[in-house]
């Protein structure tokens, strides 16, 4: 979408699903913030890379979509160089739709952080039922099991040794220090200026 017009997310979803305010701009909104919930869990657990815009497209709804899996777990691009060092993108542009206060003081803020939270709770109580089905894939010869202990990692991010409580913070954290993290920016940057891709 940043290839077929001059302005960011925001004005994008303006062209597209009208005024802010208006019942179709916020139920997109309301799309973006739920799946951006979702993809942060996701993000957070399986630790994709190469999170540039290239990588991120929006349904016709304005659901986010993360379409490349080719760095997970313990690889990432540039000879491994974990240039991206947030847990999950949040970019400018993506807190413009999230955070229209800029500051993490808006509703629509509060209610991203409190899915981020909830999803990640749930996820715990599945903690054995997701690392089982990733063991599954361990002996496929995939470069993502190559390096590192990817299991073994996996589990920590799960943090089974934290009550919900503390659980609940680090998850508040996680998305605190992905709000316009300079290494995203600067990834973007990157790929624009190497590949053209917008940022």
């Amino acid at each position: 979408m940043g290839e077929t017009t001059d302005g960011g997310l925001y004005e994008i979803f303006q062209q597209d699903f009208g005024p802010v305010g208006s019942p179709s701009f916020e139920a997109a909104r309301r799309n973006f913030l739920v799946s951006s919930a979702g993809y942060a869990v996701a993000s957070l657990l399986l630790q994709p890379k190469d999170r540039h815009n290239g990588n991120l497209l929006f349904d016709s709804a304005g659901r986010l979509v993360h379409i490349d899996f080719g760095f997970i777990f313990e690889i990432s691009p540039g000879g491994n160089m974990r240039f991206e060092s947030a847990h999950f993108k949040l970019s400018h542009e993506m807190t413009q739709l999230l955070d229209p206060s800029g500051v993490m003081k808006s509703e629509t803020w509060d209610n991203f952080v409190s899915l981020c939270i909830k999803g990640y709770l749930a996820s715990r109580r599945y903690m054995n039922g997701i690392i089982n089905t990733v063991l599954l894939m361990l002996d496929s010869g995939l470069p993502c099991f190559s390096r590192g202990d990817p299991i073994g990692n996996l589990r920590k991010r799960f943090h089974p040794e934290m009550s919900e409580r503390e659980a609940a913070n680090f998850m508040k954290s996680v998305c605190v220090d992905a709000y316009n993290k300079w290494t995203t920016a600067g990834y973007d940057l990157i790929q624009y200026l190497q590949q053209g891709i917008e940022k």
